[in-house]
């Protein structure tokens, strides 16, 4: 509901999380006061002031209006979107080598049209935005917000970090 130019600016902001551990540690490294509303009662809990922000993509933003009652829209890059290709043992294990291939292919290839689209659709929302009067403020140095959440993330991937790294090392 205000300008956010850094972290110091979230102090005792109330932010809404979903139940997540991980989501809660993150907003409270932060600064802020994690709290829990259901995705559907977002929209009126930033109306009547229950929270003062909450983290959504860009075209979630736009489709549910949270611009209404919620004008200031921070870009801080701290997700990815991502796909999966889901499949049980029982149902790959009855797939040839040569179809295992050709779905391990397609995903790929999905994983990257997806990524395109998902860009290009939040590149033109994020236009449709600006034009309705969002104020969009871009956070150019994320090290402070990376800094102010790396105990909980450290915590949270313990149990992965050769994969968390993986993941990092994408960006």
């Amino acid at each position: 509901k205000k300008p956010i130019s850094g972290i110091e600016d979230l102090k005792g902001m109330k932010l809404r999380v979903s139940i997540d551990p991980v989501m809660t540690g993150m907003v409270e490294g932060l600064g802020a006061m994690p709290t829990v509303v259901s995705f559907g009662e977002l929209y009126s809990a930033l109306q009547t002031g229950v929270v003062d922000g909450a983290e959504q993509p860009i075209v979630n933003y736009k489709a549910n209006s949270f611009h209404e009652v919620a004008p200031y829209l921070i870009l801080d890059g701290h997700t990815l979107g991502a796909i999966q290709v889901i499949i049980t043992d029982e149902a790959w294990n009855k797939l040839t080598e040569e179809q295992q291939n050709i779905i391990m292919e397609a995903g790929k290839y999905a994983s990257e049209y997806n990524r395109q689209i998902s860009e290009e659709t939040e590149n033109k929302v994020l236009e449709e935005l600006k034009a309705e009067g969002v104020n969009v403020i871009e956070v150019n140095d994320i090290t402070p917000w990376q800094e102010a959440c790396k105990d909980v993330i450290s915590s949270a991937t313990a149990d992965y970090k050769d994969l968390y790294q993986q993941i990092v090392d994408m960006q």
